[in-house]
């Protein structure tokens, strides 16, 4: 299906004065910018009639007569976005393609919603008769989003529930996107569909903030970022995540970080050597990267090669795992060196440790407090859906599979501690169990797996993993799997930490649903 943009047209509709739209051979998606009008399609097929409220689109079909009226006392403002759809070759040779708009339009007037549609309408409403090419092919990209979440709204059933959880996902995203822009939060939250308390409830529901809360982490996280490098000015780290007034910023950080802008930049410059991948996770969080990495197997793959690298790099500050004396006295000669015994005590301990080195406790401590909030909120979760059901938690493996047991510090904390799963009776006397087969897990005393996959995992790999567990595990009729399909880092840092919470709550969010 090819589709051509055409033409962006801004229209007024008052009361008692019904606008007509006629597309001929053309399409046309229009959105409502605000208020509520009533909407009457005539094609060949029978009239569609509906409202179309704030915030919503809906599609004119090519050859419709279609009649707009404002309901309410207020101006409707509705923008129209023409386009074309080339003739299919399959169609000229007389064979039937549904790929079409046509064989794909909804047989009620459907409505839908996303939440990037306001920046895209700002994009076509810059449109003039000497686009540039540039902003042309911007457009057709809009177009063809557009285009893609009407199919997606018409094919897949109405769901409110599950409307609502896409809707908030997709806000989500676009704060992550955007949150360098102005964003209209309240905007947002009338653009859902639901009430904007609703929309607040369940923006809560699913993140653990709000989204003013969330935004303003979001905000934080990309200016500590910012500023660590040292070359970016408190100005340009304030405009660059959205605040347009440096000195609100400065304070706004200064309230939520424990000190000023200014402060932090000094301490965060420093310049960290790190030879253990497992602690970027924690300068992540303090915003900092690592001045020189190596993994941790650095003292196995030519450490003779590293120590001259280091020496080059002249770092201020070592941070290593376990060594030997031979190795830590020749560290030393380069730069102070701390040893952290990682493996041997919690990682919100460790983080605590590594930001009191680098002056930086406040930091931590910001970070842990919004990591709190949203592993209390998964709790609730995990209650509400899972009860006290125990279940083993597994990462699947190309070629067999590794249990995780309450021995295991590494997921134990994050799973039967921070989400309070409850943990099976065979899990309580494993640390690490690698297995090659799927049938050496059933035999265990446990019905039901949490497994942990790569994000490039098929979805059809996981539903045979699941009917392959439930045929295995036949005492009970109801079994349960989970999948976290974003395991993509098994390192035992704050990053991989918070991520596999928010996970745990879309999926346990898709099974409430």
């Amino acid at each position: 299906m090819n589709l051509t943009y055409r033409s962006t047209e801004e229209l007024k509709i008052v009361k008692g004065q019904p606008l007509h739209i006629h597309t001929a051979a053309e399409y046309a998606f229009a959105f409502v910018m605000q208020h509520k009008v009533k909407v009457t399609l005539r094609t060949s097929r029978k009239p569609a009639i509906g409202n179309a409220l704030s915030g919503e689109i809906f599609l004119i079909p090519a050859h419709c007569q279609c009649k707009l009226e404002q309901t309410a006392s207020q101006m409707v403002t509705i923008i129209v976005i023409r386009f074309s759809q080339d003739t299919p070759q399959l169609q000229a040779k007389g064979k039937a393609d549904y790929h079409t708009m046509d064989a794909l339009l909804s047989e009620d007037f459907h409505p839908f919603r996303t939440p990037q549609v306001r920046s895209w309408i700002h994009d076509f409403m810059s449109e003039n008769e000497y686009v540039e090419t540039a902003l042309y092919y911007q457009l057709q990209s809009h177009l063809y989003a557009i285009a893609a979440c009407y199919l997606e709204s018409v094919q897949k059933p109405k769901e409110t529930q599950t409307d609502l959880i896409i809707f908030v996902e997709q806000a989500r995203q676009l704060m992550l996107e955007q949150y360098n822009h102005p964003l209209d939060i309240e905007e947002l939250a009338k653009s859902s569909g639901s009430s904007p308390s609703r929309f607040y409830m369940a923006f809560k529901e699913q993140t653990g903030l709000s989204p003013h809360k969330y935004m303003t982490k979001i905000r934080m996280d990309a200016s500590l970022h910012l500023l660590a490098g040292g070359t970016t000015s408190i100005v340009e780290a304030a405009h660059a995540v959205g605040y347009l007034d440096e000195y609100y910023f400065s304070r706004l950080f200064k309230k939520h970080m424990g000190m000023t802008p200014t402060e932090y930049t000094a301490r965060a410059k420093k310049k960290v050597a790190n030879l253990n991948g497992v602690f970027a996770g924690d300068l992540a969080v303090l915003g900092m990267t690592s001045y020189i990495s190596f993994e941790r197997s650095w003292r196995e793959n030519n450490p003779e090669l590293v120590l001259e690298q280091l020496a080059i790099a002249q770092p201020e500050l070592i941070i290593s795992g376990p060594t030997t004396n031979e190795y830590y006295e020749k560290l030393s000669e380069i730069a102070p060196v701390v040893v952290l015994h990682w493996k041997e005590y919690s990682w919100k301990e460790r983080l605590l440790d590594i930001s009191e080195l680098l002056g930086l406790t406040s930091i931590a401590e910001w970070w842990l407090s919004y990591y709190d909030m949203k592993v209390e909120n998964a709790r609730r979760h995990v209650k509400n859906v899972l009860g006290n059901e125990p279940f083993l938690v597994v990462h699947a493996v190309e070629g067999g599979f590794y249990l995780f047991g309450m021995k295991s510090r590494k997921l134990r904390e994050i799973f039967y501690e921070d989400l309070q799963v409850t943990p099976p009776s065979p899990a309580k006397q494993i640390s690490l169990m690698k297995v090659d087969k799927l049938e050496e897990i059933a035999e265990l005393d446990c019905e039901n797996v949490l497994f942990l996959m790569h994000s490039s995992t098929t979805e059809a790999f996981c539903v045979e993993l699941e009917n392959q567990w439930c045929v295995l595990k036949p005492s009970r009729l109801k079994k349960r799997c989970l999948f976290l399909r974003e395991y993509d880092s098994p390192l035992y840092n704050p990053i991989v930490n918070e991520s596999l919470v928010e996970q745990m709550v879309k999926q346990l969010l898709v099974r409430m649903d």
